[in-house]
């Protein structure tokens, strides 16, 4: 499926739980949640302004293993994979969405493929061709009436059984 067949009616027309907010801020929410996967799939860091708070203190902790702070960061690490790497969608499911007031999260976990450009080299560590299921949670207030992520973090998951029979 071309990325830009994914919008948000695609979104919420799948499963999400909610646990607060109103309608309208669900709705918004779910817009930047929708507006970042479409940024991340085409690794389009200008679009980050429009759903990237501008604090230049906001922590990003990318599936790298490494952290980020501020927009600044995040874009230049996606101009970076934008060179090296084929990106692709990140299919949202198991959506969660959280509203306190002005402060909101996202957790989600993402189906998607990941691919070197052969062409640049070998791989980074931790950056080989695969396909994988990642998390993924989104920390976002309201500024200015806008909904802004302030901080991410996204880990991949594992199909190991998990310690301690749980």
């Amino acid at each position: 499926m071309h990325m830009g067949d994914h919008s948000a009616d695609v979104l919420m027309a799948r499963p999400i739980r909610f646990d607060g907010g109103s309608d309208d801020d669900r709705a918004k929410i779910l817009a930047a949640h929708d507006a970042y996967l479409h940024a991340n799939a085409a690794y389009d860091w200008p679009a980050l302004n429009a759903i990237w708070s501008d604090d230049p203190s906001n922590v990003f902790f990318n599936m790298n293993g490494h952290t980020y702070v501020g927009l600044e960061h995040w874009s230049r690490l996606w101009q970076y994979y934008a060179q090296h790497k084929q990106s692709g969608w990140w299919e949202p499911f198991d959506v969660t969405v959280i509203v306190r007031g002005e402060m909101a999260v996202v957790s989600c976990h993402r189906k998607t493929t990941s691919r070197w450009r052969a062409e640049t080299g070998t791989p980074d560590e931790g950056h080989e061709d695969k396909s994988f299921i990642s998390r993924s949670t989104m920390v976002l207030v309201k500024e200015r009436g806008a909904w802004k992520t302030v901080h991410a973090h996204f880990s991949e998951g594992r199909s190991t059984p998990r310690p301690g029979g749980v």
